[in-house]
């Protein structure tokens, strides 16, 4: 027994070790699969880790960019930039950055690391195009400009004493890997691709692989290459005096394709410079921002797609700033496209679109255009009533366009992708937008866009289709007010629709009132600023909206100071963000050398066209009633603005154009649109609108 209990003790010690080596082998081949399975690591990790190994090496800023770019071209067409200088020419290629050192060539500071209240920047307006962008800092002052697709100049002067260099390097504010450099006849092909020309400015030239000592001055200039497997080459050029450098894409390039009319230097004389420079930095962001008749919702390497809410603003927008030729075809799109953006289908599509179709087809005067759109309103309009009379769920498929992968992928938010709306409550839409039921904000914005649909009948001579559709919207009105005096009120979006933009609640203005205030005090401290670092800068812009529309301009005021002065990441720029990080975003910034850590989307052209139609409508805008619409002048101008003369033209309206002047204590107003009562706003007091309607 004694042996047999030995001999079985071995075969179990042997069977485990078996079992142990099996397991092993198993563990390992396992292992293995899934090191052959792994995805490669993506260009922004390999710059992270790059980072983690240089610590002491300069890097990008990643605090904010903007684009510099042809309006309509492609995603991958438009250049990047970043406060300082740095630049990249598109999306994944290389980056410019403007270095600044001592007498010895040692480094002291680069565009990526001049603090940012050392900056000033400014877009400074260019005769038919796109404006340049001017950078000012100790040391340089640098103007970058798009001349057209793959086409762009830096002007560079030196402030001082600053020895400066340009130094060509993978990672920027969108970078990408360089895997091969030439220098000949003082210009520099980057990748096979780009020329970076610098006339007879440079002194010294110096490429290579980055790595130890790397960031040293170079000794001359002579013709060179530098390769680099993993994509690291670098090429540092010093310069001396004045630069004026070339960037040009050398492969063939497709133009933006849209015509744009860029407005008069005498356009606005205001007193607040802050509030022109606004104005002109919004229109061109959104003009910048455009992908062919396409709007983005923000930056659009984060948002690559058309967003029907978003971009209705900003084709409202564009138009009413006179980018009519825009609008024209922003309007096509809206016309033939029902549902489409990140979440879906959804229940305020109908009203936004109708409501880009009357505000280009009212300013077009064109009855060919009118006909030729004309079934698209008739269809979208009788949509609503489909809407408002729903005894069951409304769904509409095929969605038009990419969905957001986040919300894609999750079964329970995407089982709703194609959901509309609900069964109808109480004479009210029950619509579904941003992934609940905002009843009182939908319900605004359908009744916006069946008065908008009565307006275009009109014009079509069908007034018994037109009176159905002012019927349809008085029913809807008669329930959102009801709905009023309920909880549901207290929604957010309530308080970005009820009078701009649908004038829904002409009639609750003290509730509305009330509301706003309960809501300012919970937001705010008792300056006015707010407590808490604001994520949806689009309501923020909306609900500054409603107090110029209850005749409160102070109110808004004190919101667009504060929004001035707090200009994130972009000082001078006038941009605004989203959400505290990569908001909805498709994934893209991974494969690209830049945008690192992002805080927030920016710019976010929501917000941009919810500014641009604020301070617009804060010059002069349309009271929508139902009853007698009124021409609005001057409803946000400040007191302290009437102790100097003031001139303005061409703001877009809902019904027409308007240009005035203030001088002397008298405010006259031409207006090239429909005959309306007309009034001032309420920094004028008592003062009369002396108005001629103009053709």
């Amino acid at each position: 027994m004694k042996v047999l209990g030995f001999r079985a003790s071995r075969v179990v010690g042997i069977l485990v070790l078996c079992l142990l080596v099996a397991g092993a082998l198993f563990a390992y081949r396992q292992h293995r699969r899934r090191e052959r399975n792994k995805p490669p690591p993506t260009q922004r990790e390999l710059v992270q880790a790059a980072i983690q190994a240089r610590p002491g090496d300069p890097w990008p800023r990643g605090e904010g960019h903007v684009l510099l770019a042809e309006p309509g071209s492609r995603e991958w067409d438009k250049g990047y930039h970043e406060p300082g200088g740095s630049f990249s020419p598109s999306a994944g290629t290389f980056g410019i950055a403007i270095w600044v050192s001592d007498a010895q060539g040692k480094l002291l500071a680069t565009s990526d690391s001049i603090p940012l209240d050392k900056i000033e920047q400014r877009f400074e307006a260019v005769h038919s195009s796109t404006p340049a962008l001017v950078t000012e800092t100790p040391y340089y002052r640098a103007r970058w400009h798009c001349e057209e697709v793959g086409d762009y100049t830096l002007a560079l002067e030196p402030l001082g004493d600053a020895q400066l260099s340009i130094v060509v390097r993978s990672v920027g504010p969108a970078g990408g890997p360089v895997r091969h450099l030439a220098w000949a006849k003082d210009a520099l092909t980057v990748s096979h691709r780009w020329s970076v020309a610098f006339g007879e400015g440079a002194q010294r030239v110096k490429l290579g692989e980055e790595g130890p000592d790397w960031t040293a001055a170079g000794t001359g200039k002579a013709d060179a290459t530098a390769t680099s497997q993993t994509g690291w080459a670098f090429a540092r050029v010093d310069v001396q005096g004045k630069l004026a450098l070339t960037v040009h894409d050398l492969r063939p390039t497709a133009p933006g394709g849209l015509t744009v009319t860029y407005p008069p230097e005498d356009h606005l004389q205001l007193p607040d410079a802050r509030f022109v420079d606004s104005l002109y930095a919004q229109e061109q962001h959104l003009l910048m921002s455009l992908v062919g008749d396409e709007a983005r919702p923000g930056e659009p390497i984060n948002y690559p797609l058309p967003w029907l809410r978003d971009g209705a603003f900003t084709a409202v927008a564009l138009t009413r700033a006179g980018q009519l030729s825009i609008g024209r075809r922003m309007a096509r799109y809206y016309a033939n496209h029902d549902f489409f953006g990140g979440f879906g289908s959804e229940g305020d599509a109908m009203g936004f679109g109708l409501w880009v179709i009357d505000e280009v087809t009212q300013r077009a005067h064109d009855p060919e255009l009118d006909r030729e759109l004309w079934p698209h309103v008739y269809r979208k309009a009788e949509f609503i009533k489909t809407l408002m009379e729903a005894t069951e769920t409304i769904r509409v498929r095929p969605v038009q366009g990419p969905i957001v992968p986040n919300l894609r992928d999750d079964p329970w938010m995407s089982k709703d992708i194609d959901l509309v709306a609900d069964k109808a409550r109480d004479g009210l839409i029950i619509g579904r937008m941003d992934g609940h039921r905002p009843i009182l904000y939908i319900n605004a914005v359908n009744y916006m866009g069946l008065r908008r649909a009565a307006r275009i009948a009109e014009r079509m001579g069908e007034p018994g289709t037109a009176q159905r559709w002012r019927d349809r919207a008085s029913k809807l009105r008669t329930a959102w007010r009801r709905g009023f005096d309920t909880e549901e009120r207290n929604n957010d979006r309530t308080s970005i629709s009820t009078l701009w933009p649908s004038f829904i609640g002409l009639d609750v203005k003290p509730e509305f009132t009330k509301l706003l205030d309960e809501r300012w005090k919970a937001q705010r401290d008792d300056k006015g600023a707010y407590k808490t670092v604001r994520e949806w800068t689009y309501f923020d812009a909306a609900e500054m909206h409603q107090y110029v529309m209850l005749g409160q301009p102070d109110k808004t005021w004190t919101t667009l100071d504060y929004y001035f002065a707090h200009q994130q990441s972009s000082p001078g720029l006038y941009t605004w963000s989203e959400g505290t990080g990569e908001e909805n975003t498709f994934g893209l910034w991974n494969q690209v050398r830049g945008w690192l850590k992002p805080k927030h989307v920016t710019p976010h052209y929501w917000t941009a066209s919810e500014m641009l139609l604020l301070q617009l409508d804060m010059l002069a805008y349309v009271e929508e009633s139902e009853s007698a619409p009124t021409y609005v002048i001057g409803a946000g101008v400040q007191k302290s603005w009437l102790d100097e003369p003031m001139h303005v033209s061409g703001i877009g309206t809902s019904r027409g154009t308007v240009d005035w002047s203030w001088d002397n204590g008298k405010l006259s107003a031409t207006i090239h649109g429909e005959q309306a009562p007309v009034r001032a706003g309420p920094a004028f007091d008592d003062v009369k609108v002396e108005a001629q309607f103009a053709p």
